[in-house]
């Protein structure tokens, strides 16, 4: 998202910064709403799955809102019309636009598969512990196939696309993990 949001709003720092901002915070903001969410969910392992799935379809939907967003912030004129500050603004607001979604989604997804990882018998919380090293290393590993091999290969969208397919993947795995039915 970044690599795409840099050249609708250039690649100065403040651009930058307001984008991962954007990201980290809504990541935060999933996680301070959906956490407790996550912890009275009689089935966290479904939680988890239904919020890969809307991880997956709002990601794969940001391609056409980037260009939405592009065309607004051409349409104001950019920094060089709307000067230093209102530009930053307008680089949040847009930023969120495309963001909020998946990045407030992926924000409880850890909660979520905390919670479905967390057992009564576990009182020293391996389980969650392991957990959060396979997200972490899947993070590692992802950020480091996409930088490094696929976004040179197929590009920004496609690469978004298959990040989209693995969570959807994820998602439907979950969903069948969890054991019942529909």
């Amino acid at each position: 998202w970044l690599r795409e949001l840099r050249l609708i709003f250039g690649a100065s720092t403040a651009a930058s910064a307001a984008v991962l901002a954007i990201f980290v915070g809504g990541l935060g903001v999933g996680a301070w709403l959906l956490g407790p969410l996550a912890d009275r969910h009689p089935r966290p392992l479904r939680l988890y799955a239904q919020l890969e799935a809307i991880v997956a379809v709002s990601a794969a939907a940001t391609p056409w809102l980037i260009d939405i967003v592009r065309f607004l912030y051409l349409a104001s004129g950019g920094s060089a019309r709307l000067g230093g500050p209102l530009a930053t603004v307008a680089r949040v607001v847009l930023s969120a636009v495309v963001l909020a979604v998946p990045t407030i989604a992926m924000g409880g997804t850890l909660p979520a598969a905390a919670r479905a990882a967390t057992r009564d018998t576990d009182a020293q919380r391996q389980d969650v512990a392991a957990l959060y090293a396979l997200n972490t290393l899947g993070a590692f590993v992802g950020c480091m196939v996409a930088t490094f091999w696929l976004l040179e290969l197929v590009g920004t969208r496609a690469t978004l696309w298959l990040a989209a397919g693995v969570n959807l993947t994820v998602a439907i795995l979950a969903w069948g993990a969890d054991g019942a039915g529909v």
